[in-house]
Parts: C-alpha cells; sequence; structure tokens
C-alpha cells in the first residue's frame, strides 16, 4: 500500500496490477492457461454514509484527462496509445460505484467479483484484462498517474503492450470519514485477436461420437449373433454377415471422420492459446511502503 502525503497529509492508496487472461480448451488435451497479479496491502473498509458525484468533463480527474495522461506514457515508453473502449469505461464505473457504495478498497468485491467478472458482466470478451485502482486526495489527472507510475505493478499494468483497450472512471465518495477520489483504470485486449475456435466443430463432433456410441452397440449386437453356435444357416447367415460388415465398414469411416475434426478443433486451440500465450505477464511483486 503506498501512502504517499501531500501538503494537506490527506492518505492516498493505489491498487493494481490485476490481470485475467481467458483461454480456450481443446477435447483430447486441453490447455488452461490463467493468470493472476495483485500488488498491494489492502486498507479495511469502515462503515460511514457515503455521497457519489457524477463524472463530468470539467472534474479534475475527468476520463478524458485520465486517459491522455495514461496514453502520455504509453507514447513516451514508445508504445501504441490505447483505444476507449465504451465496455471497459461501463466496468469501470461499476467498480467505482460499487466500492463507495460497499466501503472496500480492494480487486474483489465482497460480493466475489474480479475484473474478469466485470469484463464479463459488461460483455467484454477478452484474451487478457486489467485493472488500476488508486483512492485518495489527488488534484489532477496527472497527480493521480504519477502516484499509478510509481509502482512498480501499476506502472507494468499502464505500460503493458499487450493492452489495446482502455475504460476509466473516477468519482468522489466518502471513505473512512474522509471525501476521496475512488479511480478505476482498466485495460484489455478483446479475442478477437487471437485466431477464433471454431464452435460448430465441437458440435459437430459431439453429434458424430454419439452416433459412433450407437453404431458401436449394434456392431456388438451383431457380432454375438454370428458368433452363437446356434447362428441361422444359409442366405440369413449371409445377410447377417453382410448387414455386420456394411455397418462396420460406416463406424469405421464414421471414426475416422471425428478423428479428423478432433485433429482441427484441437489445432485451432493450440493456435489460440499460442496466440493467448503472448499475452502472458509475470505477477509483480508487492508494492509497500
Amino acid at each position: 500500500m503506498l501512502f504517499p502525503v501531500q501538503t494537506n497529509q490527506a492518505a492516498r492508496k493505489v491498487l493494481g496490477g490485476a490481470v485475467t487472461l481467458n483461454n480456450a480448451t481443446g477435447i483430447s488435451t486441453p490447455v488452461s492457461v490463467i493468470f493472476r497479479a495483485i500488488s498491494s496491502v489492502i486498507a479495511k473498509p469502515s462503515t460511514t454514509t457515503t455521497m457519489v458525484t457524477d463524472q463530468n468533463p470539467n472534474s479534475p480527474l475527468s476520463i478524458e484527462n485520465i486517459i491522455d495522461a495514461t496514453n502520455n506514457e504509453r507514447i513516451k515508453a514508445g508504445l501504441t496509445p490505447l483505444k476507449v473502449n465504451e465496455k471497459l469505461e461501463t466496468s469501470a464505473k461499476i467498480k467505482v460505484d460499487d466500492m463507495i457504495t460497499n466501503q472496500y478498497f480492494e480487486h474483489t468485491s465482497p460480493s466475489g467479483k474480479t475484473v474478469a467478472d466485470l469484463g464479463n458482466e459488461v460483455g467484454y470478451d477478452y484474451v487478457v484484462m486489467g485493472e488500476n485502482l488508486a483512492l485518495g486526495d489527488f488534484s489532477s489527472a496527472s497527480d493521480l498517474l504519477q502516484a499509478w507510475m510509481n509502482s512498480p505493478g501499476h506502472r507494468a499494468n499502464i505500460l503493458n503492450a499487450s493492452y489495446q483497450d482502455i475504460g476509466v472512471y473516477a468519482a468522489q465518495g466518502t471513505y473512512q470519514g474522509r471525501t476521496v477520489w475512488f479511480a478505476v483504470q482498466h485495460f484489455g485486449t478483446e479475442r478477437g485477436v487471437c485466431p477464433a475456435v471454431n464452435s460448430s466443430i465441437k458440435a459437430s463432433i459431439d453429434s458424430l461420437n454419439a452416433t459412433i456410441k450407437q453404431e458401436e452397440s449394434q456392431i456388438d449386437s451383431l457380432r454375438t449373433q454370428i458368433e452363437d453356435p446356434n447362428h441361422p444357416e444359409g442366405q440369413s447367415y449371409s445377410n447377417l454377415i453382410a448387414q455386420f460388415n456394411s455397418l462396420v465398414a460406416v463406424y469405421n469411416t464414421n471414426v475416422a471422420a471425428s478423428q479428423q475434426k478432433i485433429t482441427q478443433y484441437n489445432q485451432e486451440v493450440v493456435a489460440f492459446n499460442k496466440c493467448l500465450g503472448q499475452y502472458q505477464v509475470s505477477e509483480p511483486a508487492e508494492a509497500k511502503d
């Protein structure tokens, strides 16, 4: 937890570095990648009355100013500026409002929601998301960004080349008896950056495998009849063998088709998760002061 002290002796805290990856899973060889990084020590909430002020363009911590200050840091580092994403702006506002209403300051809400849950809630289909939080008496967007940039975990999020989108929100509320700013940055990259995994192939595989299972049962039944010492003679027996061989041929064709589709599907999963692997990040150290 960072406590930069201003001239009015107001304490400030920044909490950041939460990162979540969204993975795909194959049929025979699942590949699972989930990374979370949290950097902070959490302040315990107190029960107080609260007030919330709506964001407006003239606010010293306006959305536009925070995003501009963020992208200025990225440009100075030789990185591409982040694009404003309305869904991430919505998720950031939900987080700010929830922290003020429920009097807490941490990545996971009292109800158990994380940045990943908020992304899903607003329909942001992501491969990676991140979150920076701040609470305190900040005089401007530049002041807020400097507090984040002074912490390795938050700086890593702001300067993460894997992110393409951003949404921010800031509002004032009462926390532990003081009127302070609550600020949230949500970072992300949408799932479309990675090659798609065709869900229709998986549905086709499931359908084929159900048919194969039925055919296996029929083949076993015919085999039992053919191998029975009391099996029918003459043409009836020949017809039974012909039926068996015909079903076996269909069965083998379906098995080969299923295996081909499974291979194709798993190749797509591997390609997606290989792309996802580019967004893996190491866990930052806890920021303490």
